[in-house]
């Protein structure tokens, strides 16, 4: 087997461009290389989770309660926030740099004049690393879609899909109905498939029916409530659980919790009866760059929202804190949409700090300006050649009783967690 380089960083360099196309629905391509992986199964079950937002949540709810409970659990996600190493992990530890190269020399080898995209090539290492590790659960989250997806190249024992909504509008469709039929290609026949909110589209009931899906959604097969010092929920099969509240701002992350409760009640019901490692598992759920506050005073807060839907959550969590002058700084890729970003902050935000991302994706800053000319008044935006100068420029601003927010994508908060490390710069002016 050639050993083509010997660091991860030159197998990730080289994986950026060994196909034409970053994204690029033609699963037959992967299928081809999976199927010469010879892998029998990659976990013992295994969970696919989909949906427009709150996906990264649920898998990480899903990780900790079922890591907690003494199961061993392989975990699939994108995109990676600091390291590559975030997208695979193996009971909740990210996958070593050796065995991501040991999956890379072999499906590379395998190959043969097949290329693959980044996301394709990250998915195959996963399953590879996986079927490795002897698995109780794999739970993988879909990188776009669902139907075409190259997580969906297997069958899944339940699929989750956590929300409906507009994003990625030139893959998906611009509907909640042609968005909802691709989200709908994770179900399998026979096997269950949740929603976690309480009014799931019409095509996903109709996709169910068709394809004889045991198809269940939250506050009719599954509900919760919540208290200020617990929540309560209650399971289709009659399982009743009053939980410490979680540690994730936003009352939207509860239904996403309540569904993973659901697959868990369904997949292994005896995990539920151990209230202590239950809680513990509550307790530990972790997730990076999700309402994350680095900074107390002044506050800052990094989000991913990266499309509307995302944006008003972020919005509602900031009106339901303390009032403070609020300065945001926002980075884009360049298939988004600026207007639906930027509008459901507008009554907050005093100040924006406007930053091109470092990569080809990323949309120049004055671009993002231009979009949103008739929303905000000119002096009240910033425009800077690079994200890190648009750092630099909101922390000359803060003051010790301000608030800072950093969202618009993945790259944003990736680039600010880089340059909070590297930077010596004090964060206050008094």
């Amino acid at each position: 087997m050639i050993n083509r380089f010997k660091s991860l960083d030159e197998w990730l360099n080289w994986q950026q461009d060994l196909h034409p196309k970053n994204i690029d629905f033609k699963i037959e391509r992967i299928t081809s290389v999976y199927n010469k992986l010879n892998i029998d199964k990659i976990a013992k079950k295994i969970i696919i989770v989909a949906g427009t937002n709150g996906k990264g949540s649920t898998v990480a709810i899903l990780e900790s309660l079922l890591h907690a409970s003494k199961l061993k659990v392989g975990s699939f996600t994108s995109p990676h926030i600091i390291k590559y190493n975030e997208r695979i992990k193996i009971s909740k530890q990210n996958v070593a740099d050796e065995l991501l190269i040991e999956a890379f020399k072999l499906i590379d080898a395998v190959r043969g004049d097949t290329t693959l995209t980044y996301f394709e090539f990250a998915t195959l290492s996963a399953f590879y690393i996986f079927s490795k590790q002897d698995l109780d659960y794999a739970i993988l989250e879909v990188g776009l879609g669902g139907r075409l997806d190259a997580t969906n190249i297997i069958d899944s024992d339940l699929s989750i899909i956590t929300s409906i909504g507009i994003d990625h509008t030139e893959f998906l469709g611009s509907s909640i109905d042609s968005i909802a039929n691709e989200k709908a290609g994770v179900m399998r026949p026979s096997c269950y498939s949740l929603f976690a909110g309480s009014n799931p589209p019409a095509t996903l009931l109709s996709n169910a029916q068709s394809n004889k899906v045991s198809f269940i959604f939250g506050h009719k097969h599954f509900s919760h409530n919540i208290y200020n010092s617990h929540w309560e929920w209650r399971g289709m099969n009659g399982t009743r659980l009053n939980l410490p509240l979680l540690p994730l701002t936003g009352d939207f992350q509860y239904d996403h919790a309540s569904a993973a409760l659901q697959a868990i009640e369904i997949l292994d019901r005896d995990i539920l009866k151990n209230d202590t490692l239950l809680f513990s598992g509550l307790k530990d759920i972790s997730l990076m760059g999700r309402y994350q506050k680095c900074s107390k005073h002044p506050e800052v807060i990094i989000d991913v929202a990266h499309n509307e839907d995302s944006a008003v959550k972020l919005f509602d969590n900031l009106n339901k804190e303390d009032k403070k002058k609020t300065y945001a700084v926002i980075g884009l890729l360049n298939d988004k949409d600026a207007y639906s970003l930027i509008r459901p902050l507008l009554p907050i935000v005093e100040k924006w700090f406007i930053g091109t991302i470092d990569s080809e994706r990323g949309m120049n800053s004055s671009e993002i300006k231009e979009r949103v000319t008739d929303l905000i008044d000119e002096n009240k935006i910033d425009c800077f050649e690079n994200m890190h100068r648009a750092f630099e420029a909101a922390y000359e601003k803060l003051y010790l009783r301000d608030r800072l927010i950093i969202y618009g994508s993945f790259y944003t908060v990736s680039e600010f967690m880089n340059y909070q490390k590297n930077s010596k710069k004090k964060l206050l002016n008094g």
